[in-house]
C-alpha cells in the first residue's frame, strides 16, 4: 500500500525553512562548497558523523569551522598529529581526585563535553585516541578506567587528506556514516573564488546569526517519526546493487543509513520517505571511484531524487560518470570554439593553458579504456592542437627593424614576421568531428 507523502506539521516545516536559510547564508561565504555544508547539516539532523576527504587547501576546515561557529553549541576542534596525547582531546587527570585514589579527567571544554566536534587529520591519531573515540562515536560515552560520562555529542566531523590503507583504520573510518570527497574548485568557478577570496581580505564579513541547537534537535525528533515502509524494499534493492560492484557496506551502516533517508524526507517536507529520499546512500561509499560508480549504477533508482533544502548534495550524489562525461564534453567543445584568431595574441597563450588543464581533467576522470567515444574525439583534438608547432614570437630586434623599414607598409602580410598567420581550415583538427553540444 502506498503511503501519502503529505506535508509535515507547521513546526517541522518552519524548522526546515530555518535550516535552509542558514545554509544559504553560510554558502554565500564559500565557492562551490554548498554540498559540503549541506552534508554536514544532514549529519547534524540525523545525529551521525561525517568524514571529509580531500587534498590540503580545499576549504574543508574553513567550511566546518564556519558551520560550528554558526551554531549555538559547545564545540571542540583539534588538529591531530602523530604525537598528540589523549589528554589533549579528553582532558588531563584531576590531581585532587588522584590524591584521593580516583582516576578522573578534567573534561570541561574538552571533547567529552562537546556537542559538535571537528577533528582534522583524524587518522594520525594514536591507537589509544582512536579506541577512546570509538566509544564516543558509537555509544556517546567517554570512559577512562572507572570514570564514565555520557557525552552530549550531536555529530563529529572529521577530515583527512586521504583514506587510510591500514585495515584497522579503515574499520574506524566505517564509523563515519557520511563520506564526501572534496576536490579543488573547478576552472569555471575560479573567477568567483578569486573575487570571494579577495573580498574577504579587504572586508569584514559578519557571520550569519547562530542557529539554535533546539532547531536541530526538533528536526531530529521529527525525523524519527518518518514512515519508512514505502522505501524498505527499494532500499534493500539498492544495497544489493551496490554490493554487486564490491562496495563494502556493513550491517551497522545499512541500518543507520535509514536515519539519513528519514532526515532527507523530513527536509523535503514529507511524512513518509519515498524514492526521492534515497540519494544519501551514495555517501555511504568510502571509495572515490566506487562512489562515482554507485551514482551511475543507481541512476534508475535515484532519478527521482529531490530535496529543496539539500539541493547541491543531491546533485552531487546523482552525478555519475555519464553526467561527468557529458559535462566535460560540453566544456571541451566550447573551449575549442573559443580559439583566438591570432597566435600572437596574449589570449592565445591563456587558451593553450586552458586546453592543457582540460586535458588533465579528462585524464583524471577517465582511464583510456573507459573514455567515452565523444570525449575521446575531443581529447584527440585538444592533444593535436597542443602538439602542433607554434610560430616563434618576434624578437625585439626584429620588431625594431620592421618598424624602421621605409618599405614596411609594402611588405605582404605573409612575409611580415610580426603578422600572425591564421590557421587554414585544414589545420583546425577539431572542426568537422565535434560531437553535438550537450545542453
Amino acid at each position: 500500500m502506498m503511503i501519502s507523502s503529505e506535508p509535515r506539521d507547521a513546526a517541522s516545516v518552519e524548522a526546515a525553512a530555518t535550516l535552509r536559510l542558514h545554509i544559504d547564508r553560510l554558502s554565500a561565504r564559500f565557492v562551490a562548497r554548498r554540498a559540503l555544508l549541506e552534508l554536514v547539516m544532514l549529519g547534524l539532523v540525523a545525529r551521525e558523523h561525517v568524514l571529509l576527504i580531500g587534498p590540503p587547501g580545499t576549504g574543508k576546515s574553513a567550511a566546518v569551522q564556519a558551520v560550528a561557529g554558526a551554531i549555538e553549541a559547545n564545540t571542540f576542534e583539534y588538529l591531530l598529529g602523530r604525537f598528540t596525547e589523549p589528554s589533549e582531546l579528553f582532558g588531563a587527570l584531576d590531581l585532587n581526585a588522584l590524591k584521593e585514589g580516583r582516576v578522573e579527567p578534567v573534561t570541561s571544554g574538552m571533547l567529552p563535553q562537546a556537542e559538535v566536534a571537528f577533528l582534522d587529520e583524524i587518522f594520525l591519531g594514536s591507537t589509544a585516541i582512536l579506541n577512546t573515540l570509538l566509544k564516543i562515536l558509537n555509544e556517546r560515552t567517554y570512559r577512562r578506567g572507572q570514570f564514565s560520562v555520557t557525552t552530549p555529542l550531536i555529530s563529529c566531523i572529521a577530515a583527512s587528506n586521504a583514506l587510510p590503507e591500514d585495515t584497522t583504520l579503515a574499520a574506524f573510518a566505517d564509523r563515519f556514516l557520511l563520506t564526501m570527497f572534496v576536490d579543488p574548485v573547478g576552472d569555471g568557478d575560479l573567477p568567483a573564488l578569486l573575487r570571494t577570496g579577495w573580498r574577504m581580505n579587504i572586508e569584514e564579513t559578519d557571520p550569519p546569526p547562530p542557529l539554535n541547537t533546539s532547531v536541530i534537535a526538533d528536526l531530529h525528533r521529527a525525523s524519527l517519526d518518518i514512515d519508512m515502509s514505502e522505501v524498505t524494499d527499494l532500499f534493500a534493492h539498492v544495497v544489493r546493487k551496490m554490493r554487486l560492484i564490491g562496495v563494502p557496506l556493513s550491517d551497522r551502516k545499512i541500518v543507520k543509513a535509514q536515519k539519513l533517508v528519514a532526515a532527507a524526507a523530513l527536509l523535503r517536507g514529507a511524512k513518509s520517505a519515498g524514492p526521492q529520499d534515497l540519494w544519501p546512500v551514495t555517501y555511504l561509499v568510502q571509495d572515490k571511484a566506487q562512489q562515482a560508480e554507485a551514482s551511475e549504477l543507481l541512476h534508475a533508482e535515484l532519478k527521482e531524487s529531490f530535496n529543496p533544502v539539500l539541493v547541491d548534495s543531491v546533485a552531487q550524489a546523482t552525478y555519475g560518470p555519464t553526467a561527468h562525461a557529458a559535462k566535460l564534453t560540453e566544456q571541451a567543445t566550447l573551449l575549442l570554439e573559443e580559439r583566438p584568431a591570432l597566435a600572437t595574441d596574449r589570449l592565445h597563450e591563456i587558451w593553450l593553458v586552458r586546453l592543457e588543464t582540460m586535458l588533465t581533467r579528462i585524464d583524471a576522470a577517465f582511464a583510456g579504456d573507459t573514455l567515452p567515444q565523444s570525449l575521446r574525439v575531443l581529447r584527440a583534438s585538444i592533444q593535436s592542437v597542443l602538439d602542433a608547432p607554434t610560430a616563434p614570437a618576434a624578437s625585439p630586434e626584429t620588431m625594431s627593424a620592421a618598424s624602421m623599414s621605409p618599405h614596411r607598409d609594402s611588405v605582404p602580410p605573409a612575409a611580415n614576421p610580426v603578422v600572425a598567420k591564421v590557421a587554414p581550415p585544414s589545420a583546425r583538427p577539431w572542426e568537422g568531428n565535434l560531437p553535438g553540444r550537450i545542453d
